[in-house]
């Protein structure tokens, strides 16, 4: 059964609702101050990880030593890089480790990030093979504070600035003497910004928009091809993060240059196509693949490990069967099967199945083809399984057979009491990244494997045959297993083909099992060379569209974000024969009409981001992070600063109502229009909340 959501009242209320950027990006290189020497010492500590970090992120210490050296206190804190940190001999670590001393501040860097962490291992597991391991969560910032000189001291780490994170271990030496010796590594961040980076955007720059399962990879493009031999001058693309559905609805309508979509102008989707009272024509367009990607049920957060440090999930496996009872019904429909699913999981069996956080099984609520994807899967692998459980709960819902859907909150029979709907991956960063160091339990989301690597989620491993046996995840091989497995779509697109998968282990290939839920990313591009409001052609533009793809389909494969993998063979030699149609199309390019409303650059005002958590059904929403470097058409400008924008999300929930009446009723879209007069105020330099000097 397939069923056809209801449109969106109009392109413009697609945006406001759902716009939405998450700050998971991209790092630039950065070189050492100077030179690392730490001391030798008979036990050994390591970090992970050390590079690409984010404002409140979890790294791991380990700490190993032998039953000859014991180690009773160990002390950490992030402080000032290019110091040679001393051993020390006395009770306490050398001056140079002193709390608010010229090297280490007296406060955190960030409200996310930990001070100092101090720990004493035990030993019965610190002289064990695998160690003693502790997080700490690291910020991002600036700290400014006096020394015991009264000397003004400045520590910031950002992208632009590395910093040491200095472990100090007290431990019996090779000489049998008891010392202080640190151990120091580098740290480096992630780049917020990657237009400027480049140097701002190019004058000849082209306009996307995508879900924001993309930002990670738009960003690494960005970054690297903009830095290349012979590349423009700038970022070549600006790019917006819309639902899926109005990234088509964009391109179709001539705003935006490319629209990045795994499924196109699909007719079984009807992206692009506008809403029913307004629909727009679609565009004459050509389809590149440009990487895989793949639908997964990902757990995040972790289950209590040695000394109650939160050790990170990993090795999920479910049977399809389990898979889909707990996705349509999630604990509830899962109760059949769970004594089995928990004695293969023992680490989920060790913590609480689910986390005390805002979400605690996931899925976006904006209309893409990842829900498409997994619904159809269900559907037809398990269809007398995927429906809602048969309890009294669910009302006069129970035991009604679900369906194929492309946008969750307006399914029907609805996800209430299921699945906690959220809008914009950084709500679901938020809800895992909020839980303390002893919450544990699961952070369980229906996402793709790209979003899951970026929030250090785990991919179930599934497996389609019933003896329980031959799990797969999606590892690179799974996925190019998969690709002979799809359906060729009459533009020459690859769809998944779940019934290729039902009652079957799945097909091998040359001993490789497939994983079924993969799927390939596509930039849809105009087919007809590119013109602006006049009809003149930007012949600037075409330049760096051509550039640009072809970067994508060469150098940009080896550039991937975690969890998305490069094309094959056969698909970059699609690609580049996809990109050699680029511009041979007829130009019906139409005068456009005068006098409607533009944006800074002469683009579409574009609202900032409502995104947040809608609890199992509910209608709940809430400001997060959007940038001003987004854009949806030529110069259009999403008018909301990071900074306010995150401020405004830790106000809460602007409105809460039912699944039926949708994710914006009337109070909770004032409050957001309210939002976007301040924001917008906020960007012109009106407002100065923040003591920032304005524009």
């Amino acid at each position: 059964m397939i069923f056809r959501p209801l449109r969106k009242i109009a392109i413009c209320a697609v945006a406001l609702a759902i716009v939405a950027m998450s700050v998971t990006v991209f790092p630039q290189e950065r070189k050492a101050d100077a030179a690392i020497e730490n001391f030798p010492t008979p036990w050994t500590v390591s970090v992970t990880p050390t590079s690409s970090l984010l404002d409140g992120q979890i790294i791991n210490i380990t700490i190993k030593t032998d039953v000859d050296h014991p180690v009773d206190t160990v002390s950490v804190q992030v402080c000032r890089p290019g110091v040679q940190y001393l051993p020390n001999g006395g009770n306490d670590p050398n001056e140079d480790f002193r709390l608010g001393g010229a090297n280490c501040p007296p406060t955190p860097l960030s409200t996310s990030g930990d001070l100092r962490i101090a720990e004493q291992p035990p030993t019965e597991f610190v002289t064990t093979d695998a160690g003693y391991t502790f997080p700490m969560f690291v910020g991002t910032g600036t700290a400014v504070w006096s020394d015991f000189q009264e000397t003004e001291q400045t520590l910031t780490c950002d992208e632009f600035n590395p910093c040491a994170l200095v472990v100090q271990v007290r431990g019996e030496d090779e000489a049998g003497d008891y010392r202080w010796i640190p151990f120091v590594t580098e740290l480096t961040y992630q780049t917020y910004d990657p237009v400027a980076s480049c140097g701002g955007k190019s004058t000849d720059s082209l306009s996307a928009a995508s879900s924001d399962r993309m930002i990670d990879l738009w960003i690494r493009w960005t970054l690297e091809q903009c830095k290349l031999p012979g590349a423009q001058t700038g970022a070549a693309v600006i790019q917006t993060f819309v639902a899926e559905e109005s990234a088509m609805d964009f391109f179709s309508s001539g705003d935006t240059d490319i629209a990045y979509s795994a499924v196109g102008y699909e007719k079984s989707l009807g992206f692009g196509t506008g809403t029913e009272s307004e629909p727009i024509a679609t565009r004459d367009s050509v389809a590149i693949p440009v990487a895989l990607n793949a639908v997964v049920l990902a757990i995040g957060n972790g289950t209590p490990g040695p000394g109650g440090q939160k050790i990170p999930y990993s090795n999920v496996k479910m049977t399809i069967d389990e898979a889909t009872l707990f996705i349509s019904g999630t604990y509830s429909g899962l109760e059949p099967l769970r004594n089995d699913f928990l004695s293969r999981n023992p680490q989920i069996a060790g913590s609480d199945f689910f986390s005390r956080s805002t979400v605690s099984l996931g899925a976006t609520a904006e209309d893409e083809a990842t829900s498409w994807f997994f619904t159809n899967h269900f559907d037809v692998i398990r269809p007398a399984l995927w429906k809602v459980p048969d309890d009294n709960r669910f009302g006069p819902e129970q035991g009604m057979e679900r369906g194929t859907y492309s946008q969750l909150p307006t399914a029907n029979p609805s996800f209430g009491g299921v699945l906690d709907l959220f809008t914009g991956r950084t709500a679901l960063d938020r809800a895992i990244k909020r839980l303390s160091k002893s919450d544990y339990g699961g952070v369980w989301a229906v996402t793709d494997a790209a979003t899951a690597n970026a929030l250090a989620m785990a991919p179930a491993q599934i497996s389609y045959d019933s003896n329980g046996a031959n799990f797969v995840g999606p590892t690179r091989n799974a996925m190019v297993a998969a690709l002979p497995t799809m359906i060729t779509t009459a533009d020459g697109r690859l769809m998944p083909d779940p019934t290729k998968f039902v009652d079957s282990s799945g097909p091998d290939v040359d001993g490789q099992l497939a994983y079924p839920m993969t799927y390939v990313e596509y930039a849809i591009v105009p087919k007809a060379p590119l013109v602006d409001k006049s009809c003149a052609p930007r012949s600037g533009s075409q330049t760096v569209l051509n550039n640009w793809l072809n970067y994508v389909v060469n150098e940009g494969q080896a550039n991937l974000p975690g969890g998305m993998m490069p094309l094959t063979d056969e698909l970059k030699a699609t690609a580049v024969a996809a990109i050699a149609q680029v511009g041979t199309g007829a130009n019906t390019c139409t005068p456009a009409a005068t006098g409607a409303p533009a944006g800074p650059g002469g683009g579409t005002v574009v609202a900032p981001s409502a995104t947040g958590v809608a609890g199992r059904g509910a209608a709940r929403t809430a400001v997060v992070a959007a940038t001003g470097t987004g854009a949806a058409g030529g110069g259009t400008q999403v008018l909301a600063d990071a900074e306010l924008a995150s401020a405004l999300a830790d106000m809460g929930s602007l409105n809460n109502g039912s699944a039926s009446s949708g994710l914006i009723a009337i109070g909770g879209l004032l409050a957001v229009l309210g939002l976007l007069i301040v924001s917008a105020m906020a960007t012109a330099g009106k407002l100065n909340f923040f003591g920032r000097a304005g524009k």
